[in-house]
């Protein structure tokens, strides 16, 4: 587990340092493996970076990651340009990630052979989606700042448009 400080205007760093060392202590007595960040918003980024490639990749293509990458030289560019333009977002919320990461990630997705993911397992025991969790803020970033994100949005679009056939099926 990674924990940090997320930039909070209203309220002195040292106060917010403070705190975070009591939360830290508290998961020391619980014996709870964890890392303190220095820039957790970049951590943080780089996940989303990794969730909103493989988890709707995985279960708009039911394929595991391997799969879907060996599928076709469109699969790696589709995956590469989703990825860049998260990134594209991240960088105008000012967190300095670089395009080496969707390099890395691919290669350490490899790596783990074929996975899938917890959507994709989602999807098929037929529970809703974290769509907006996974994918949302990203889109509504970059809709905020007036970017161009056409992979990321189709990619959206279609997620979202299954995760509401999921739960009409559940009503």
């Amino acid at each position: 587990m990674q924990i940090g400080l997320y930039p909070n205007a209203s309220s002195e760093r040292t106060l917010e340092a403070e705190r975070l060392e009591q939360f830290a202590s508290l998961l020391k007595q619980g014996q709870t493996v964890f890392q303190i960040e220095g820039d957790i918003q970049q951590k943080r980024w780089e996940k989303v970076v990794w969730n909103a490639a493989w988890n709707p990749l995985t279960t708009l293509t039911m394929a595991d990651t391997k799969t879907w990458l060996d599928s076709s030289d469109e699969a790696h560019a589709v995956t590469k340009r989703l990825m860049r333009e998260v990134i594209d977002v991240a960088q105008r919320c000012g967190v300095p990630l670089e395009y080496g990461l969707i390099d890395e990630l691919i290669a350490k997705v490899l790596k783990m052979g074929r996975i899938g993911s917890s959507m994709q397992q989602d999807a098929k025991a037929g529970r809703p989606l974290e769509v907006d969790v996974i994918l949302g803020h990203p889109v509504d970033k970059a809709k905020e700042f007036g970017m161009d994100t056409p992979v990321l949005s189709t990619i959206f679009a279609l997620t979202t448009a299954v995760n509401r056939r999921i739960v009409d099926s559940l009503s």
